[in-house]
């Protein structure tokens, strides 16, 4: 990567200077977009995500993320001024300091044109922090980066590569940055919004798709650690991570079937709604 755009100017990284985003140590909001088949399909949705989660401290969106024609043609430009033309993340961070807001927009590549998938499978583990489903603020990223570091930490020690948070009934809630889906024959269980769980953009999204391949839906606050045992399929999804199969949950084994298909779906899906 070679340009980012800082404050609605794109700039070469060699010549920035970020000191002064830091002077009046501002706590940060980031939200990973992912690009690829020529376009940011999820764009606009991650820019309403990202006005959501402002106004949840209430501040409002800067200038230029208001004018979603102009921001897009930026982002484009940034991309291609570091010849990105297959598929990557965009980050766009939010350096806040009272009612100030600093931009910077960066971006990395990957070699792949298709959305990330985690074929190898996962081996994870319960969480033991416990997340709270009082707060409709939980849905939002910034008011869980604590949360997902202190989790993420536990998971590195025990030598694996995901794990589950409940919330405080002990019921399923989220993976780490990750909405969490589980397969039980013809049927896609997931914790629904009540239950505390994280929204990422690509939850509606998933949940469409899976109607499409012949699942029924179910959302519901209360599946419990029990439950999670009997299912035949466990995914993880965000649009940061893609999506994650499951291999293993403790001695359980999982299979991939859906996941696969849910994938193949969702590529499609991202493919027509290029902007």
């Amino acid at each position: 990567m070679d340009f980012i755009i800082i404050n609605g100017k794109v700039v070469s990284k060699h010549e920035a200077n970020l000191t002064e985003f830091l002077w009046d140590e501002p706590f940060i909001l980031s939200q990973k977009v992912w690009f690829g088949f020529g376009g940011i399909p999820l764009f606009h949705e991650n820019i309403d995500s990202i006005e959501r989660q402002l106004n949840s401290f209430h501040l409002t969106l800067p200038a230029l993320f208001k004018n979603k024609r102009e921001l897009f043609r930026l982002t484009k430009r940034m991309l291609n001024k570091n010849k990105f033309y297959r598929s990557g993340f965009i980050d766009y961070r939010f350096f806040i300091s009272g009612t100030k807001i600093d931009t910077l927009i960066s971006s990395s590549a990957f070699a792949e044109f298709d959305f990330p998938f985690t074929a190898a499978g996962k081996l994870v583990q319960f969480s033991s922090f416990k997340k709270s489903t009082q707060s409709i603020s939980g849905r939002f990223k910034i008011h869980n980066q604590i949360l997902w570091e202190a989790a993420s930490a536990q998971t590195q020690n025990a030598g694996l590569q995901g794990t589950i948070i409940l919330n405080e009934k002990d019921c399923i809630c989220e993976g780490v940055a990750a909405n969490i889906f589980m397969v039980k024959k013809d049927v896609l269980i997931t914790p629904s919004l009540d239950s505390g769980c994280y929204e990422d953009v690509l939850r509606l999204v998933i949940l469409e798709l899976a109607k499409s391949s012949g699942l029924k839906i179910i959302e519901t606050p209360d599946i419990s650690k029990e439950h999670i045992f009997s299912m035949n399929e466990l995914f993880f999804a965000s649009e940061e991570k893609g999506i994650e199969w499951v291999l293993g949950l403790e001695t359980k084994r999982y299979v991939h079937e859906y996941s696969d298909e849910i994938h193949h779906k969702l590529n499609e899906f991202l493919k027509h709604k290029i902007i």
